[in-house]
């Protein structure tokens, strides 16, 4: 499958190009030195004669522009891509979105494990670009039938991450409660196992897919974790999960992707300390 990689030169787009040629697909790059994501000619003629796009261009963060950068990059990006694919006859778009969408790090979650029924409306720019963008694809698929599979990372690491982490107990905690992480990460390798996966999948319609490991990162039980960063927040199922197990349920990606994150926090993290 001949498949358009946005921001393929990015940490994460590497991971992503090296797991869909060695999936046996053929790559082609759009980054920052090769077209400008906001140039709507550019993004269409690189989508001639794709079989799919994986959209991963953006700012990366609420860090990476001011407000407005943010929200045009993301967004008019988006839109770019999905108007570029429709053009170009282009079969399927995967667009990395994240957790943020959610508004996890704005506010205590409604409940947990959070999962991808959780409400979104978030109101940093970050969050906001993902969750509006997410709806742009969504409202895409309705009008064209062009399948539009938006994947949700957490706090992706990759081996600098670990090395960084590895001689704390769990993620460093936040000023709020708000803004932890929920102690929630995923692979870099395992997030391009997902984009792989998203590329392949049949007929996904339109998706909206959040990928976590599948334990805490942290030595703690979670269910002790939630206890001290959300005390007043209900368990999704009426009682606590058992162990390390993830505050973030990834199983509508491992349903529908047939994914399984391989790498896990104490195995990880062990090994680097």
């Amino acid at each position: 499958m001949k498949v358009l990689l946005t921001g393929d030169r990015g940490r994460l787009g590497v991971a992503a190009r090296d797991a869909l040629v060695e999936a046996g697909h053929e790559v082609s790059g759009f980054d920052v030195d090769r077209g400008d994501i906001l140039d709507a000619a550019a993004v269409c003629g690189a989508l001639v004669g794709m079989d799919a796009v994986v959209h991963l261009a953006g700012l990366a963060d609420d860090r990476g522009g001011a407000p407005e950068q943010v929200l045009t990059v993301n967004l008019l990006g988006t839109w770019n891509v999905l108007a570029g694919a429709q053009a170009c006859g282009v079969g399927r778009v995967v667009y990395a979105s994240s957790g943020k969408a959610l508004g996890m790090l704005e506010r205590d979650p409604d409940y947990l494990p959070v999962d991808d029924a959780h409400r979104g409306l978030p109101a940093r720019p970050y969050g906001l670009s993902k969750w509006l963008a997410e709806e742009m694809c969504e409202v895409f698929t309705q009008s064209t039938g062009i399948p539009t599979i938006c994947l949700r990372p957490v706090l992706v690491l990759d081996a600098a991450g670990y090395d960084r982490l590895a001689g704390l107990a769990e993620l460093p905690p936040a000023t709020t409660a708000a803004s932890w992480h929920l102690a929630a990460f995923v692979d870099v390798e395992d997030v391009a196992a997902a984009i792989v996966a998203s590329v392949e999948c049949d007929h996904p319609g339109h998706a909206r897919l959040l990928l976590c490991a599948d334990e805490v990162g942290s030595d703690r039980p979670s269910a002790e974790l939630a206890a001290e960063h959300f005390p007043n927040v209900r368990w999704r199922d009426g009682e606590p999960p058992e162990g390390r197990t993830a505050l973030v349920d990834s199983s509508a990606a491992k349903e529908l992707l047939d994914w399984n994150p391989k790498v896990g926090w104490l195995s990880r993290v062990g090994a680097s300390r």
